[in-house]
Formats: C-alpha cells, sequence, structure tokens
C-alpha cells in the first residue's frame, strides 16, 4: 500500500507527538520537528507509509541518542495487557467457538499503537469485542486452512498486544496439537512494535518459535526482511497478519494468501481494504 496524502499529516503529527511524549525542551523539540519534516519532504506517492516512518524515527533516534523512543511504553503496555489473562481463559472456557472469541481478543490487543493513537483504553476495547461484529469476516476460510495447517507463520504488531496473541496461539496448539507456529517480530525498536527483548519472560516461547525478522520498519516489508523470515512467510500454510502496519506492507503486494487481523485506524486504510475506520477485520487477502 503506497502513500497516500492523509498519510503525510499523519506522520508528521506522530513527530510532534515524540517531542510532547518524550517532555523535550524547546530547542531540541524543535530539532526534532525539522528532521521529520526534512525527511518526509524527500517522499513521494511511491513509498509505503512504514518505510517513510523507519527513516524518521529512525534519524529521530540518532539525533536524541535513545535506540528505543518506546520503551517505557512497551513495558507499561505488556504489564496491562497481561492482567487481562485470566479474564480471557475464563472468557474462552465458556465460549462456543474457542477460536473465533480467540481471534476477537487478540484483534482487541490491536488497539494498542502508539504510532497512529497517541492513546487508547484497552478496558473500553475489550469490553465492547464480543458484542461487535468484524466488518470484513473471512473467519470460515480462516478456520478451515488454520486447523488443516502443518506450519503457521504469525506476524506480530506491537508490544502488549502480543499478549493476545499468546490467547489465540495457544487456542490454535489446543485444537491443531501438532501445527508449527512461527511468531514472527521486529529486527530493531520501531515505534511500540515488540522486539526480542520485549518478550522475555513471557510465555510466547512455550507456544511458538519466535523469530527475528531483521526488519526495521512497523510493517512486515518484504524488502527488508532476513532471509529466514522470508522463506517461512512464502513457505507457511497460513498466514497470520496482526496490525496495520503489516497489512500496508503485504496487502495486494506479497504474492501470497494471508489473514489480516486488525482494527482500521484510519481513512486510507479504510480505503484501501474497502472498510470503516473503526471497524475491525479479519480478511483474507489473496495476494
Amino acid at each position: 500500500m503506497n502513500i497516500q496524502l492523509e498519510c503525510y499529516k499523519c506522520i508528521f503529527n506522530q513527530v510532534f507527538n515524540i517531542t510532547k511524549r518524550l517532555d523535550l525542551d524547546e530547542k531540541t523539540a524543535a530539532e526534532v520537528i525539522r528532521e521529520g519534516a526534512k525527511n518526509l519532504a524527500k517522499y513521494d506517492l511511491s513509498f509505503k507509509p512504514p518505510v517513510i516512518a523507519s527513516e524518521i524515527y529512525g534519524k529521530i533516534s540518532k539525533l536524541l541518542d535513545k535506540k528505543d523512543l518506546f520503551e517505557k511504553e512497551k513495558k507499561e503496555a505488556i504489564k496491562e495487557a497481561l492482567k487481562f489473562k485470566p479474564l480471557f481463559k475464563k472468557r474462552l472456557q465458556k465460549s462456543k467457538n474457542i477460536l473465533f472469541d480467540a481471534c476477537k481478543i487478540a484483534v482487541a490487543g490491536n488497539v494498542i499503537d502508539l504510532g497512529v493513537n497517541q492513546e487508547y483504553d484497552l478496558t473500553k476495547e475489550i469490553k465492547k469485542i464480543f458484542q461487535t461484529d468484524f466488518y470484513k469476516n473471512d473467519f470460515d476460510i480462516f478456520e478451515k486452512e488454520i486447523l488443516n495447517a502443518k506450519n503457521i507463520c504469525y506476524i506480530a504488531d506491537n508490544a502488549g498486544e502480543n499478549i493476545f496473541d499468546e490467547i489465540l496461539i495457544e487456542v490454535i496448539k489446543k485444537l491443531n496439537p501438532n501445527v508449527k507456529i512461527y511468531y514472527v517480530i521486529r529486527g530493531e525498536p520501531i515505534i511500540n512494535d515488540v522486539t526480542i527483548d520485549d518478550l522475555k519472560g513471557l510465555e510466547i516461547f512455550d507456544f511458538a518459535e519466535v523469530i527475528n525478522s531483521g526488519v526495521d520498519t512497523p510493517g512486515f516489508c518484504l524488502e527488508k526482511a532476513n532471509k529466514k523470515s522470508k522463506d517461512i512467510f512464502y513457505n507457511a500454510d497460513a498466514v497470520i497478519s496482526k496490525g496495520m502496519g503489516n497489512f500496508e506492507c503485504l496487502y495486494n503486494e506479497c504474492g501470497r494468501e494471508v489473514f489480516y487481523l486488525f482494527k482500521v485506524k484510519c481513512n486510507p486504510v479504510a480505503n484501501v481494504s474497502n472498510t470503516k475506520k473503526d471497524e475491525y477485520v479479519l480478511l483474507n487477502g489473496m495476494n
């Protein structure tokens, strides 16, 4: 998905919001904003938003000498998400379709996004998710392919959201015990996307093999992915892609079937996916 006009404003607003989030002094904040504007101006409409964001955030990280700009926020998001696991387990014990409800839990976690959303209400999102339909719902196809898959590539998104992914992955393993699941994460810190350092001490390693993709973009951009993660992506029986950044990098460009699971948070993605802003989707993308 290439950048649209509205994306320029979104990315610039993200730069401005970084100065507020890090409580920078006026002089430093001005340097960050100028650096962001200078780099944003280099890109025409042929580029993907995550690629542009990657360079801009990288420049800001170097300017501030801070590798992980959202380290604190990521730790807090994971800590908060962990509090909901007992609630999820209880909900699934009473579920009439445990896989479908696990998908709902997983997509609720996609609200944890500090690129598009500077603030989010996780409790509110969880309360409404089971009363909200998927705007695009390809669950029937998803269920058949996931339960028959011998290996699955699950592309992760944000820190905190990974706890919700654990729930879905654990359910898949219960229903399809022999399946091999690869949990593909970012190679470098970028916004609040999950990296290997964020997963230390968590249960994901009990259910999946964690794969460092090598990418430094807020989305699984194949041109930046290492050989191992690309091989897993193309050879997997099924691919689950969480979040908008992964959708922006892969939809209609990756050359294979992918199940996209995310909340639509902006009009450009709504336009490309033929959905509506603030809706949830479980979308089967075919190319």
